[in-house]
C-alpha cells in the first residue's frame, strides 16, 4: 500500500488494525513512483513484547517501528522527525517538545482549554518537519505516541518550543548551541554516517527557518497565555 506522507510517497504494509487506522487517511492512489520503502523486523516486534517490562503492545511497537525506519530514510529529503506535540494556531504550526514525561501533551492541552475550537492538535508526538529552500514546514504523520491523534495535515512551521516545567510560567530564547543540542535528543537518532552528516545540514538548516523558545511553564492555564503572548504574539 502506498502512503503520501510529508509530501513522499511511501510504501508499507501494516497488519495490526490500529496502524493500518492511523494509516487510512494517508493513503495514495496517485501515479507519483514510490520514494520509500519501509520495511521492519517482526520479529523485533514479538521479541520485544514478549519482555517482562514491556509496556508496549505490539500494534504500538509495529507503529513504532514503522516510525523508526521511515524518520531515518526521509532524512535525506530535508525531512526531520521533531519528537512534540503539534500544536495548530491561526493556520501556524507550534511544536512543543520535551522528553516523554516532561508534559509537552499536558501543556498543549491547556491551549485547547484556553482558545477552545481556535487550536487543535495535528499530532501528539512525532510530526515531521520538511525544510524546503525559503521555509520549514510541519507535517502530521501516522505514527504516534499512544495518543490517538495522528493528521493528515501540514502546516508552515512557526516555532519549536522546548518545554521545562517549573512553578512560574516564562519564555526565553535559547542560543544556537542549545538549540543543537535539545534538537539532537528529540530527532531521529541511531543513523548511519551518511545520514548522520544529513541530519547536522538539516538541523543548520532549521536554524534559519524556523524560531525557538524555552518555555518553562506550571500545569495552570495561565501557562498557555504566557506562551501565546510571548511566541505567537513575540512579545520576548
Amino acid at each position: 500500500m502506498k502512503y503520501k506522507i510529508a509530501d513522499l510517497i511511501v510504501e508499507m504494509a501494516p497488519i495490526y488494525d490500529e496502524s493500518i487506522r492511523l494509516a487510512e487517511p494517508f493513503i495514495y492512489n496517485g501515479d507519483r513512483e514510490t520514494d520509500i520503502k519501509l520495511k521492519i523486523s517482526y520479529d523485533y516486534v514479538n521479541e520485544t513484547a514478549a519482555k517482562p517490562n514491556c509496556l508496549s503492545t505490539k500494534p504500538q511497537l509495529e507503529n513504532f517501528a514503522f516510525s523508526n525506519v521511515f524518520n531515518r530514510a526521509a532524512i535525506k529529503y530535508g525531512v526531520m522527525l521533531v519528537h512534540s506535540s503539534a500544536l495548530i494556531y491561526d493556520g501556524g504550526a507550534y511544536l512543543f517538545s520535551a522528553d516523554s514525561g516532561v508534559g509537552k501533551s499536558t501543556h498543549t492541552k491547556l491551549w485547547l482549554k484556553a482558545f477552545g475550537d481556535k487550536v487543535h492538535i495535528m499530532n501528539d508526538d512525532k510530526p515531521v518537519v520538511r525544510l524546503y529552500d525559503d521555509h520549514a514546514q510541519a507535517y502530521g504523520t501516522p505514527f504516534d505516541g499512544g495518543s490517538g491523534i495522528a493528521l493528515n495535515e501540514n502546516y508552515p512551521l512557526k516555532a519549536i518550543i522546548f518545554v521545562k516545567r517549573g512553578e512560574k510560567n516564562s519564555v526565553r530564547i535559547p542560543d544556537s548551541k542549545e538549540i543543537i543540542q535539545k534538537l539532537y535528543f528529540q530527532t531521529a537518532r541511531m543513523v548511519d554516517r551518511k545520514n548522520a552528516e544529513k541530519m547536522l545540514v538539516n538541523i543548520e538548516n532549521i536554524l534559519h527557518l524556523t524560531k525557538f523558545y524555552v518555555l518553562t511553564c506550571n500545569m495552570d492555564v495561565s501557562a498557555a497565555n504566557v506562551a501565546y503572548d510571548s511566541i505567537v504574539r513575540q512579545k520576548i
